[in-house]
């Protein structure tokens, strides 16, 4: 009996620590916000709320007044340079390294009136503490840490050890 009592305490850990680290899909700029010049403001001030990690998907809502989406360099981003991007037509995208992500309208006018968004993408809560290499998107963002419980330290690994530690004391 002791032993399914652990046995279900652990499993229910292991859902926990799981549920802490999954991915998120996230729609830009929500459910009501479509990515047109006369929301610009608006999904830029969306932006900034936001937080995103390594694994998360950003998936645009379009509708007939949509422009379409260019994922493009920093200075491409600065410029609205919309005749080289690194992706065309972005309708979904995973966030698949940390580091800065650029967005433009693929209408240069548009851009120029503020129809762009930098998405900035933190290392997944599980990666260790070192840097991940500067990419063509931009300079990778740097880790966070905990300084009470030191680097590499997340949620998650805390629950678990939490979780190891009662098991080790039930079986006491």
């Amino acid at each position: 009996m002791a032993y399914l009592r652990i046995s279900i305490l652990v499993l229910s850990l292991v859902f926990l620590s799981f549920a802490f680290s999954e991915a998120k899909e996230v729609i830009v700029g929500g459910k009501h916000i479509s990515w047109n010049i006369d929301s610009s403001k608006t999904l830029n001030e969306w932006i900034q709320k936001k937080h995103f990690r390594v694994g998360d998907q950003l998936k645009w809502k379009s509708d007939k007044d949509s422009d379409s989406v260019l994922q493009v360099t920093k200075e491409d981003y600065e410029s609205c340079e919309t005749s080289k991007p690194i992706k065309a037509n972005v309708t979904e995208i995973t966030l698949d390294q940390a580091g800065r992500f650029y967005f433009i309208s693929g209408v240069k006018e548009h851009c120029d009136k503020g129809l762009k968004l930098v998405v900035i993408v933190k290392p997944p809560k599980h990666a260790s503490p070192s840097p991940a290499p500067a990419t063509a998107t931009g300079p990778a963002a740097p880790p966070s840490t905990n300084a009470a419980a030191g680097p590499g330290f997340s949620l998650s690994n805390g629950i678990l050890g939490f979780g190891i530690g009662l098991v080790g004391m039930a079986l006491i």
